[in-house]
């Protein structure tokens, strides 16, 4: 028998899909063998042109709790997807919410255990604004294992026990691990413009204005494949890339610096906007010292906010790429802001 309806349901998962016809089936599945009943999953779909659309709609038809927006005509990209599904979050009226893509596979008590870390207050109409996350293991396309964590792998061991400056700087955390409450979301929402990483901007917002709970355990297999929108690199692989495409990898670590200065910029405007709301004053100033220095128009303030600010990358590759980012002129995104 097919499970009943929730009616007013403790969790919404945010489901965004996207040509994922490969995965997208043992995903769903993973979601209702959870040992946590009390949820709703929100699906929408980005326009896929494969049969994702339609395995979402068996499942659904298959189980009430899982609900099915009406889907994208055109292409909207992740970030819209997710800021959609969030809106619709919030008009679903759960006091948590979870970021959840159409690839990996979660473990049976990946709600229950994130739902125990934040503790009953977190749901309350009165909380802060909370979130917890836990470690991943990276699996291939046919699930076998490949690392049993991603933050050992990523070089990053030290993001198990929790958040740092770091934080400001870049994000590790994938947004499929988060778990968060409703007084973050309604912050959160919507995402900014200029912010392109929804995942990262919640983050942020929670380590601002609330807590970040890590949890110790690995409660999601990361599924590792060609067309994934972000994955992980190993410290073996980052190293081949920095030494053998070192162009390629400052593109894209010149992206992240645009993108860390344009969301410390969002934030501190939230902060000053919602000024109860935020409670964390060392982020905000943390946030200040990355929009004023490394969104300087003077490279030789940029380097030294890069070498002696309170934000650095953790990795010394990171932090090589960091400097050298911050010799080049500002992309136009920041420069129109600074």
């Amino acid at each position: 028998m097919p499970p009943e309806p929730v009616a007013e349901p403790a969790v919404c998962i945010l489901v965004a899909t996207c040509d994922g016809a490969d995965f997208v089936d043992a995903q769903l599945q993973s979601l209702r063998a959870q040992t946590e009943a009390d949820w709703i999953a929100l699906v929408s779909d980005d326009a896929s042109v494969d049969n994702t659309l339609q395995i979402v709609l068996r499942h659904a038809a298959e189980d009430p709790r899982i609900v099915v927006l009406d889907a994208h005509a055109r292409r909207q990209g992740i970030r819209a997807n997710f800021a959609r599904l969030m809106a619709a979050a919030l008009a679903q009226g759960a006091p948590l919410f979870a970021l959840c893509d159409q690839d990996d596979l979660w473990d049976p008590e990946k709600i229950a255990r994130l739902r125990a870390a934040l503790g009953a207050e977190a749901e309350e109409a009165s909380a802060a604004p909370a979130l917890a996350y836990a470690d991943l293991r990276l699996v291939g396309e046919q699930g076998a294992l490949l690392a049993a964590s991603h933050f050992e792998h990523a070089g990053a061991r030290n993001v198990k026990a929790g958040i740092g400056p770091w934080l400001l700087a870049h994000n590790l955390i994938p947004g499929c691990t988060l778990l968060g409450n409703r007084a973050l979301l309604e912050l959160a929402h919507p995402i900014p413009p200029g912010v392109f990483h929804h995942d990262w901007w919640i983050l942020l917002v929670a380590a601002a204005a609330g807590r970040v709970v890590a949890v110790d355990g690995v409660l999601t297999s990361y599924r590792q494949h060609r067309a994934n929108a972000i994955g992980a690199a190993g410290s073996r692989l980052r190293s081949l890339r920095f030494f053998r495409a070192f162009p390629s990898q400052l593109r894209a670590a010149r992206r992240q610096y645009a993108f860390a200065v344009v969301q410390a910029e969002a934030l501190i405007e939230l902060a000053r906007s919602r000024p109860l709301c935020f409670t964390q004053a060392v982020w905000l100033d943390r946030a200040q010292a990355v929009h004023d220095g490394l969104g300087a128009s003077n490279p030789v303030r940029r380097v030294c906010a890069a070498l002696c600010g309170p934000v650095s990358r953790l990795g010394f590759a990171r932090n090589v790429l960091f400097v050298a980012i911050a010799l080049l002129p500002l992309e136009r995104a920041v420069a129109r802001r600074s």
